[in-house]
């Protein structure tokens, strides 16, 4: 994690994979898909040091030891980067009917974009639950910054 970052909350879903996204403009109609990972997801709740409004980022995990792993190697497996705002989670998290298209973080600062499935209908509606809420939480805060002005007061 982040120097003066602290997770203040996870919340975990069930069986979830993420497959590749071939690009449109590269697309000639339809394009075969990969599962690259299968396992669980944690949307971390983080608070830091610097700021009072609350960030995010969903980590994926591989679960148990039915995967092949090197030995001693955790159950880390990739995340989006820190969502510290609606204009940040409306980047990095997409609905898209079925699936999610998310962000993944790679070495660097480069993105890549991949489809989340989220197998189980329930767990995939507590995961839009979620999002909603915090798009709510960031939409909220955006419109109470709108009125306050630039010392953090509120007007009126």
């Amino acid at each position: 994690m982040c120097p003066g970052v602290l997770v203040c909350r996870k919340q975990f879903f069930g069986t979830a994979s993420l497959h590749n996204i071939v690009p449109s403009e590269l697309s000639h109609g339809w394009e075969p898909q990969v599962e690259i990972f299968e396992g669980l997801i944690c949307v971390c709740e983080l608070m830091s040091k610097s700021d009072d409004i609350p960030w995010y980022r969903i980590v994926f995990e591989w679960k148990g030891n039915d995967v092949e792993r090197p030995q001693g190697k955790d159950t880390f497996f990739g995340q989006t980067a820190i969502m510290k705002g609606t204009s940040d989670l409306n980047k990095t998290v997409k609905n898209r009917e079925e699936w999610f298209e998310v962000l993944m973080e790679c070495p660097e600062q480069r993105l890549v974009a991949l489809e989340l499935r989220i197998k189980d209908i329930r767990e995939d509606q507590n995961f839009r639950d979620l999002l909603f809420r915090i798009r709510e939480e960031y939409e909220m805060i955006d419109e109470m910054m709108e009125e306050s002005d630039d010392f953090g007061d509120f007007i009126g």
